[in-house]
């Protein structure tokens, strides 16, 4: 496969920019159930091939690419990739530098003096390993928003796996976990192509994380053992376990108490057409009894009139 040219795209956003993507953020103080979910989303997949695949588009970035510059800008930061826990502290922040270091990725360092002495990283376009990055883990968390009763899912991280062909079989590096928050006003910005049914591009990434467009496996749910999938259930089990947890995922969601926004839009409009139907048949009602009233008033204002004539008649003999 060839390799990139190089973006001449800016990648710096305004603060408002910025700050218009961060409020999309969730809110969790309203959080009265939640399920933390940890996905392996394979770019072989065609469903997930729009992370990986730019098109006939050379000057196009894949996701890998943009965010290796965002990092290097220092416009976002990542954190270490630990074994079974995510750290989103100064302490566990990326190094750039080191990082490059760690997987040899050519590197040139400069120093440049505006006002004060600073030092920039420089990394070639062809040097950027977004073509090794064949995976990401994607941390999910289901969750139930009490305030507006409703059941939804928000994609809190997703961390870069890079592979390498090692002597035996290929290797699995995860890089760093970068929390989606700080990734989603960048992805927010071009359109591109989400699938090969319709070849016009409609949608944003960001729209196809947050509409969960992607297809990934389940390969972690948190637990207080900090184990696997693979770790509890086994090799032989590891199917039946993802399916067990899938169909709980959908069965809250179906809940009583988690009511998805599409079955709340039908039941409003159920309730809206049984109150017009009330409301045709209240309205039926009264004018039910308002003939009756008017009907008995006629048969009254009759009998009254035929007893005065009667009494009338009588007089004169």
């Amino acid at each position: 496969m060839p390799k990139q040219e190089a973006s001449t795209q800016t990648l710096n956003l305004s603060r408002r920019a910025i700050n218009q993507g961060l409020d999309l953020k969730k809110n969790k103080d309203y959080h009265r159930w939640e399920k933390v979910v940890y996905r392996f989303l394979d770019l072989n997949n065609p469903e997930n091939a729009v992370l990986y695949y730019i098109g006939n588009n050379t000057k196009r970035e894949n996701l890998f690419a943009r965010i290796f510059k965002l990092l290097n800008n220092h416009e976002i930061k990542a954190y270490d990739y630990l074994d079974g826990v995510e750290l989103y502290d100064k302490e566990h922040e990326l190094d750039f530098k080191a990082f490059l270091e760690r997987f040899q990725i050519p590197f040139q360092a400069k120093t440049t003096r505006r006002g004060l002495k600073t030092q920039s990283i420089e990394v070639d376009d062809n040097n950027i390993p977004s073509l090794e990055v064949l995976a990401y883990y994607v941390k999910e968390v289901w969750y139930f928003d009490q305030a507006k009763s409703e059941f939804d899912v928000s994609i809190e991280a997703i961390c870069p796996i890079l592979f390498s062909s090692g002597d035996y079989k290929d290797m699995t590096y995860p890089l760093f976990w970068l929390p989606y928050d700080q990734l989603r006003p960048y992805i927010n910005l071009d359109l591109v192509v989400l699938n090969d049914s319709n070849n016009i591009a409609e949608a944003t990434m960001d729209d196809f994380f947050t509409m969960r467009m992607y297809k990934g496996d389940i390969v972690k749910v948190q637990n207080l053992l900090n184990k696997s999938l693979i770790q509890q259930a086994g090799t032989d089990s590891l199917k039946v376990k993802r399916d067990s947890i899938e169909q709980v995922l959908k069965q809250m969601q179906v809940s009583s108490f988690a009511t998805p926004a599409l079955m709340k839009l039908k039941a409003e409009n159920l309730e809206e057409k049984q109150n017009d139907s009330v409301s045709r048949g209240n309205s039926r009602d009264r004018r039910i009894k308002k003939s009756r009233k008017t009907a008995k008033k006629t048969k009254a204002k009759k009998a009254v009139t035929k007893q005065i004539r009667s009494k009338s008649v009588r007089g004169r003999f």
